[in-house]
């Protein structure tokens, strides 16, 4: 009652801002920097004492001086004054701006030419060492970026930085340290119950503290003889105030630094060094600092661009202060990431921490802001050498609040992996988001002390985590930060804090984690769902690289065993690298600046031609295996074998044989080449053709299409597809069934579109109300037969919708069930999201998705909010729709969108947001989707068909050497008797030794299977994702095949050595 009359609390915080500036007890203003503008960040910047820059901008303090994403060098000079002593740390006070984003503006300071530490606007101050301190001239020069002023979209984008007064500055420790006590008391105490003993006598300590200050003006020597008698009574009234809870909360310093997102890569190789030595030089003032770093790119950029800087690093890992971890090349994005991709991941980033810093990375998949989290990941995490999850992101659930924040995570195929979600409170809390939580913890008493309060399992666990420091942008903690942990240690009424790393925490997880909750599923992330859409072109490089990476990979192992090619480690690792770095968490979902996207199209570029390089060399290497008679070598890259078509460039007017028996083969000029039926072709084998004067008969089975009245008919053996006047697809009989496909009344290959208007982050949200306004595209303008077959009949139809033009090529294949839906679009919507909607004849209350290894079912109802929660969801390959005899999937060749709702299977095509991009994906796009009837469930074909669209088969033309040498073996290099069990990668070993396969079990199903090789097995081994044997395992069949017995969804990897 008494401090609430008095106005304690209010009282406290005046005086408080009057004394914070009287830390510095001298001050001594540095010269006018001069200024240049840099072209870029990667621009080598001036920074020797020699430079001349007096033709250079003079700014004068307290002026503005610089507009946003601005690269920069400024120059200056400093000296100790005369008379100055140093037993009072000194330092340099750059107050350069206050734009108001992130960290900027930021800079790497060299002094006399060399990287000494880092400024920017959460750390202007900078200690200097002794050594710069002997009263000579030094000059100062800071490379840097002054940012996005207001970010993410700028209010003010033509305003400019103000730049206060530099200075060299001398501080009064004593005054620093009651401040940062004073601070954290005053933090504590606003936090408390009023019934709480703590809170009176925190505030009874700072009223007396307070009172003991002589802070007569002008402020000088007397107030400084005050400081320490008002400190000790603080320090006692704190100790009288009561004892810490009984919790502890390990703080864990941080920077999170997104690889690109508002800033380019370029940007980013700055940033990482300007956060890690800032880190550095904060390490050399507070010996229990703590300091953890994931993502492997960012150490890399530091160690190509600042070498001596790394070293330090390696210094300070070596002592244990500087915890490596993540895991994973960058935090990538999880959902349009493929399979193999995550595996190389892991496999590259934690060969780059263990061939830099040893074997000291901690176990931990640091993912704090990735979009969301799928059901194979805990498997990939154990397989990996991982023993820990840790995030934040689901915390931001619009809808639903996870019931327990440390668990189990059990994944699709029943591997758990312990898991712990941040539980530091977002301050101010999001008016969106109820439940968020941070990364970016600043260390001040609300944030502790809600670390605990916002715990939910307080009775089975009483020590936490907390990640302090300035992050997105980098920057990381700061010296106010740290000052606040100090005095945060053991305060009456938070909870006891100690500076740590996070396999402290995580170790004291491990010690009870016995009776933690299981959470058995994916983590789906009800927030960003456009992001599994947002930037499309970036979406569809990243599957197409994928493929061609995985295509590289099989022919260069197989040309190493059998032809004497040289595998090309180098190159492929190289491309791997660069589409890990474009899986970051901001860049393949599409929630990037147009810059980022420019970088990425340019990475892709180089991720193929490095793959081409390698085909066309291995296919070389192979060809001088093949007989004379060859003209043309198919290759099968897939795990699926069968009949299937192969499409022959530049082969117009050619027909083929088979080279081995000459029988004739059917085939079909079409655009660009020919397709050709191959009758059989082994999974990852290959046959040869010869080319033959006349071409083989048309079957009596062709495929066919023809006008009948107002509609156009695409039939074959199994389907009849029926086409209208305006484009639409009015009807799909299942001739082999005899059932409709489309729902009674209902039309296919609705192109709906919808206006996108999310609350926030328009280019990662989709909104649960996108769906109030809705229309479709227009009837066609053009419609007309283009091919009648025999092996492929097309339609092709031409539309618009507002001011973008739709192509699509309708196809139906011979003896196929799979209509495709070849799309040209050029899109010139803003805030628009296009999806193609099928309303099928198909009751179930579930709809299965393709995922990175294997599948998984999910609600086509809304009863619950964890239901309507996943009204958009993500999915790779497929999706499917079954009755227990019947059903029909939904393909696609690059995109990563669906919502299936009751009986309508919908994937989404385009999202147009203009934030942070204002041009995304406005102008000309390529995909295919495909419609997919077929009996029994998606086990009946449909993965098959997936793998098929998304990697047909290969016609390439060679010349076969016809000398003499044993022909090349072209079955199946390696394959399965089960159909449950797919191969997904062949690749050679990465130390040279053997070849890697790694398959999986694709249908929770359990039991042996067959795996046989067309080559001699020496030896075979059990590996885990970092290819480290684990297990020696038979071989049967004089060499040529061994038995797995698979559990439902696992991944295995095998090293097959040869004799």
């Amino acid at each position: 009652m008494l401090h609430a009359s008095r106005l304690t609390s209010r009282k406290i915080t005046r005086r408080l801002q009057l004394i914070r500036p009287l830390i510095y007890r001298r001050q001594q203003p540095l010269p006018d920097f001069r200024f240049l503008e840099l072209p870029g960040p990667e621009k080598t910047p001036y920074v020797q004492p020699e430079v001349d820059d007096s033709d250079w901008t003079v700014i004068p303090a307290n002026s503005y001086w610089a507009g946003r994403l601005t690269n920069f060098v400024l120059r200056t000079q400093f000296a100790l004054p005369e008379g100055w002593t140093t037993d009072a740390p000194v330092m340099l006070y750059l107050p350069l701006g206050e734009p108001g984003d992130f960290s900027h503006p930021e800079a790497l300071m060299y002094i006399d030419g060399e990287p000494y530490a880092a400024c920017d606007r959460h750390h202007q101050e900078v200690r200097l060492s002794e050594r710069w301190l002997d009263g000579a001239t030094h000059t100062l020069a800071l490379h840097g970026w002054t940012g996005l002023h207001a970010a993410p979209y700028p209010r003010l984008p033509h305003a400019r930085l103000f730049m206060q007064q530099c200075a060299l500055v001398q501080v009064d420790q004593p005054t620093r340290d009651f401040v940062a006590r004073a601070r954290v008391a005053l933090g504590v105490a606003e936090l408390l119950d009023e019934d709480d003993p703590a809170l009176g006598r925190l505030l009874n300590a700072l009223d007396a503290a307070f009172m003991c200050l002589d802070l007569r003006e002008p402020f000088g020597d007397h107030f400084y003889a005050s400081v320490p008698y008002a400190a000790q009574t603080l320090e006692e009234g704190i100790r009288a105030a009561g004892a810490p809870l009984d919790v502890d909360v390990i703080g864990a310093g941080h920077a999170h630094i997104d690889v690109a997102w508002l800033w380019p890569l370029a940007q980013t190789r700055q940033k990482a060094a300007r956060t890690f030595s800032t880190v550095l030089r904060l390490m050399e003032d507070f010996p229990e600092y703590h300091f953890t770093q994931s993502q492997p790119q960012l150490y890399r950029y530091v160690e190509e661009d600042q070498p001596a800087l790394f070293e330090q690093i390696r210094e300070r890992v070596a002592e244990g202060r500087w915890e490596v971890i993540g895991g994973s090349w960058v935090e990538p994005d999880c959902n349009a990431s493929g399979a193999e991709a995550l595996v190389r991941q892991f496999l590259l980033g934690r060969r780059y921490f263990r061939e830099r810093f040893g074997d000291v990375e901690t176990p931990v998949f640091w993912l704090p802001d990735t979009f969301g989290y799928p059901w194979a990941l805990p498997q990939l995490i154990a397989r990996a050498g991982i023993r820990y999850f840790i995030t934040h992101k689901i915390s931001w659930n619009q809808f639903n609040r996870l019931p327990y924040q440390t668990f189990w995570w059990q994944g699709l195929d029943g591997t758990r992996v312990l898991t712990h979600f941040i539980t530091t409170p977002e301050f101010p809390p999001s008016v969106d988001l109820p439940y968020s939580t941070t990364y970016n913890s600043q260390m001040r008493p609300v944030e502790l002390i809600g670390t605990w309060r916002n715990y939910l399992q307080k009775e089975q666990n009483s020590q936490l985590l907390t990640v302090y420091g300035y992050g997105d942008g980098g920057g990381g903690p700061t010296r106010e930060m740290l000052e606040d942990a100090r005095a945060l240690a053991e305060h009456p009424g938070a909870p006891r804090l100690r500076l740590g790393t996070v396999r402290d925490f995580m170790r004291h997880v491990e010690a009870s984690s016995a009776a933690l909750p299981v959470w058995n599923g994916e983590l789906y992330l009800e927030y960003h769902r456009g992001t599994y859409t947002s930037q499309a072109r970036t979406k569809r490089n990243n599957r197409k690289a994928e493929i061609a990476l995985h295509n590289a990979e099989f022919l260069a192992a197989w040309a190493a065993l059998t032809a004497g090619y040289r595998y090309p480690h180098d190159v492929l690792n190289r491309a791997w690298e660069l589409v890990c770095l474009n899986q970051f968490h901001d860049i393949l979902p599409g929630s990037s600046i147009g810059e980022v996207y420019v970088d990425s199209q340019r990475d892709y570029e180089a991720i193929f031609a490095l793959a081409e390089q390698v085909r066309s060399e291995a296919l070389a290497a192979l060809a001088r295996r093949l007989p004379a008679g060859a003209d043309v070598l198919v290759i099968n890259p897939t795990p699926f074998g069968g009949r299937r078509l192969a499409f022959v460039p530049e082969a117009s007017g050619v027909s083929f044989t088979l080279e081995t028996s000459g029988q004739p083969l059917v085939s079909q000029a079409v655009d660009g080449g020919v397709l050709v039926d191959v009758p059989h072709v082994d999974a990852y084998g290959a046959i040869t053709l010869s080319q033959a004067a006349e071409a083989a008969a048309s079957p009596e089975d062709a495929v066919t299409a023809w006008q009948q009245g107002d509609l156009i008919v695409l039939e074959n053996a199994v389907l009849r597809v029926e086409i209208d006047s305006n484009g639409d697809v009015v009807r799909v009989f299942d001739r082999e069934a005899e059932r409709e496909v489309l729902a009674p009344g209902q039309r296919g290959n609705i192109l709906q579109a919808f206006e996108d208007r999310p609350l926030n982050f328009d280019a990662w949200d989709i909104d649960i109300f996108f769906e109030d306004k809705q229309w479709e595209a227009e009837p066609a303008y053009h419609i007309a037969v283009i091919e009648t077959g025999p092996l492929r009949a097309a339609v092709e139809v031409r539309r618009r919708l507002d001011q973008s033009d739709i192509h699509q090529r309708i196809y139906l294949y011979r003896n196929s069930r799979r209509i495709d839906f070849d799309t040209w679009v050029d899109w010139r919507e803003r805030h628009v999201l296009l999806k193609a909607a099928f309303p099928v004849d198909i009751l179930s209350p579930t709809a299965t998705y393709d995922i990175q290894w294997g599948n998984i079912e999910r609600p086509t109802h809304r009863n619950t909010s964890w239901d309507w929660a996943r009204f958009e969801v993500c999915a790779h390959k497929w999706a499917d729709l079954s009755e227990g005899d019947y059903g029909v999937s939904l393909l696609n060749d690059c995109k990563y969108g669906y919502d299936v709702h009751d009986n309508v299977l919908r994937l989404t095509l385009l999202k147009s947001a203009t934030e942070p991009d204002p041009n995304a994906d406005l102008g000309e796009h390529r995909f295919t989707y495909s419609l997919l009837p077929h009996r029994g469930d998606w086990r009946n074909g449909t993965v098959a068909e997936g793998y098929d669209l998304n990697n047909p088969l290969a016609g390439i033309r060679v010349t076969g050497s016809g000398n003499g040498a044993q022909p090349l073996d072209l079955s199946a290099l390696v394959s399965v008797d089960r159909p449950n069990a797919i191969i997904e990668t062949v690749k050679l070993a990465e130390d040279g030794n053997g070849v890697i396969v790694r398959l999986y079990e694709n249908e929770r199903t359990r039991g042996p299977v067959r795996l046989s090789t067309s080559f001699t097995l020496a030896e075979v081994w059990e590996c885990n994702l970092l290819e480290e044997n684990e297990q020696a395992l038979a071989i049967e069949d004089g060499g040529t095949a061994l038995i797995l017995n698979l559990t439902p969804y696992a991944i295995r990897t095998l090293r097959l050595v040869p004799r």
